[in-house]
């Protein structure tokens, strides 16, 4: 039986690509993301006061570091926190 030859055609493997994760590196404190998830919830309310009123009640009621926390609201949830603000507002019409 006669050998038949075949050509295959091999690709190198897809570089292995890591996500992207800003400001989530380990100085950031786990706290952070309760209390944006409890900022929006506490603006979804109907009886909601201003989103300054509720970042300054959520700091001091969970204790956070008003700077850190600030700052990592203007770095890294101000991108998604004007998602969470406008849904919020909207879920509450």
């Amino acid at each position: 039986m006669p050998v038949r030859k075949v050509a295959v055609k091999v690709e190198a493997p897809a570089p292995r690509v890591e996500p992207v994760t800003r400001g989530a590196g380990p100085d950031v404190d786990p706290a952070f993301h309760r209390a944006i998830l409890k900022i929006a919830l506490e603006l979804k309310k109907p009886s909601a006061r201003t989103y300054d009123e509720v970042v300054d009640a959520t700091i001091r009621g969970m204790k956070l570091d008003a700077a850190r926390f600030r700052r990592y609201l203007g770095e890294n949830g101000a991108r998604n926190m004007s998602l969470l603000l406008a849904t919020a507002r909207s879920a509450g019409t």
